[in-house]
């Protein structure tokens, strides 16, 4: 279905889509769309209603054929999101609105009908939040861009900023935008109401009359539709000129521009003065101005291609390279090295010391991982990760000498296994094991009219990554020393699980222990699988409110 709405979407540029309601109320397409929500890390973070998904999914074909009835019906009413901050780089602190479980797979079997029709029309210099297009796209489509002989080739870059974006969205705007390929008023009436719901932020009900509140499934392919304006008028007024144009600008003495927008972010090229280029940024302005935006005038920087400037969390410079020649370099920023090394020793502080050894191993493997891989493809990463190794190895070193005990000698007999550290059932990644890449343009097509696998980016932010820290202490090593020792069959059914399935219960329950230690002994430990778990652990918690 997704493939046939894009198709007729690309066929048909001024077609407006009627009948989407549909989709909404097709018990298999919310299926899919709890699928979906069921596997994103915050899913058990719960809305206003105190819902995480593991209560959602005690019953989940009933809540989603309750769902699929009130949709039918017309009546769903979001909820109010729940609003928190989180810490941003510069010291300030980000809103993030949390939709309920409910809210959020709506949210998302709206996305899964809306974002194949838009799919067709977006920019091809449109890359954030967008299936099969990352940041990787964005940064090498200006490393490759800022080639040519000094004079000649893009000298100066627009660092592009819009003053609170999702907060600022005019909604009357973007609805209008939406219409322009939405029939159905069904549609189009649910996401009003989502952008209406409001926000509940320290016990009090605020209106949401602009904006779309970030932490929403569907949030960013509406910031994307709404910003689709701009993009088409950089294409309509620069990008989409012929090489002809582009030659009789030169000769006449002016600038040509090129142009990428990641989100709300976005960069723009000019091979002209900067006189030009500082012209190009009041332009834009006034084009925001008119979308009912505002562009950051202490974010928004006009810098010379060989000053280098950072974007998206890479700095990007022309200077001097191996064969003398001047070359566009994609580097590592100090700034990242150094909140990577804050973050590595936060995690393997003296307070972390209860946490379970294989707890801390794979704690440290997400972050490692996830940071290298977003700086793999930069000019020379290895000569960076090498010196990141040298903090993760002695630092984990160190961790482990204080939680046993030990000395480093000890660490090193017990633990060290070549150049890292192992577990009896983890060992731990250090940066020189991730394998660089090479930064090169991909070519781009619509993913929902291709046959090849969607994918999306995840977000490389340093306070969504888990320190290692567990709710009861030591429960990881308890859970791994089980599976070692019992294997990985349930109990109960038979049925073999993978390890990462297993689940492990207590045999008595804990609460009937005066010494919880006790209960964690290894003769009081049984794998189930998840079925068997919730029935168990169901019969447990009436055994125990009759015994009250």
């Amino acid at each position: 279905m997704q493939r046939k709405l894009s198709q007729r979407a690309e066929l048909e540029p001024s077609h407006q889509f009627g009948d989407l309601y549909s989709l909404l109320c097709n018990i298999e397409w919310l299926r899919e769309a709890h699928r979906h929500v069921n596997t994103n890390a915050g899913r058990e973070t719960p809305g206003i209603d105190g819902v995480a998904m593991r209560h959602f999914n005690e019953n989940l074909e009933e809540n989603l054929g309750q769902l699929r009835e009130v949709l039918k019906a017309e009546v769903f009413e979001p909820m109010p999101v729940r609003r928190v901050y989180i810490p941003k780089a510069n010291g300030k602190r980000r809103p993030l609105g949390i939709p309920s479980i409910a809210d959020r797979i709506v949210q998302e079997a709206l996305r899964m009908t809306l974002e194949p029709i838009w799919e067709a029309d977006f920019s091809l210099h449109s890359d954030g939040f967008r299936p099969n297009r990352s940041t990787y796209d964005t940064i090498s489509y200006i490393g490759a861009r800022l080639t040519g002989i000094s004079g000649k080739g893009y000298q100066w870059v627009i660092e592009g900023d819009i003053t609170s974006y999702f907060d600022a969205i005019p909604h009357k705007k973007l609805m209008k935008a939406v219409k322009q390929r939405i029939a159905d008023g069904k549609i189009r009436n649910l996401v009003w109401k989502f952008l209406r719901a409001g926000v509940l932020e320290k016990g009090e009900l605020k209106e949401t009359l602009t904006g779309t509140p970030q932490g929403g499934i569907i949030s960013p392919l509406l910031a994307n539709i709404y910003l689709q304006k701009l993009d088409r008028y950089m294409e309509s007024e620069y990008l989409h000129l012929s090489t002809n144009a582009r030659h009789r600008r030169r000769i006449q003495g002016k600038g040509n521009f090129l142009y990428v927008r990641y989100a709300d972010d976005f960069i723009v090229l000019c091979n002209g003065m900067k006189a030009e280029a500082l012209a190009m940024k009041e332009e834009l302005s006034i084009v925001l101005d008119q979308m009912g935006l505002k562009l950051s005038e202490a974010k928004t920087k006009v810098t010379h291609r060989t000053e280098g400037f950072t974007f998206l969390g890479y700095k990007i410079i022309r200077e001097v390279g191996q064969s003398g020649k001047m070359v566009p370099k994609v580097l590592i920023p100090d700034s990242a090295v150094k909140r990577f090394r804050h973050k590595i020793r936060e995690m393997l502080a003296p307070p972390q010391m209860d946490d379970s050894a294989n707890a801390k191993i794979v704690a440290l493997h997400r972050v490692i991982q996830g940071w290298c891989q977003y700086y793999r493809v930069t000019s020379s990463p290895m000569r960076t990760f090498r010196k990141a190794k040298d903090e993760v190895f002695l630092g984990m070193a160190h961790w482990l000498g204080r939680k046993f005990q030990i000395s480093m000698p000890v660490v090193m007999h017990r633990f060290r296994e070549g150049s890292t550290f192992r577990t009896k059932r983890r060992t731990l990644v250090l940066p020189t094991d991730i394998k660089t890449q090479k930064l090169r343009v991909r070519s781009w097509h619509n993913p929902y009219t291709a046959t090849e696998r969607i994918t999306r980016e995840l977000p490389f932010k340093y306070e969504e990554f888990w320190n290692g820290n567990e709710t009861r202490h030591g429960w990881i090593d308890l859970r791994d020393e089980v599976i070692l020792l019992k294997g990985t069959t349930c109990s109960m059914c038979g049925t073999t699980l993978h390890p990462s399935e297993a689940e492990i219960d207590h045999i008595v329950p804990r609460k009937k222990f005066k010494d919880v230690r006790a209960a964690d002994h290894m003769d009081n430990q049984q794998v189930l699988c998840t079925l068997c778990h919730r029935a168990k652990t169901k019969k447990d918690q009436e055994v125990l409110s009759r015994m009250r």
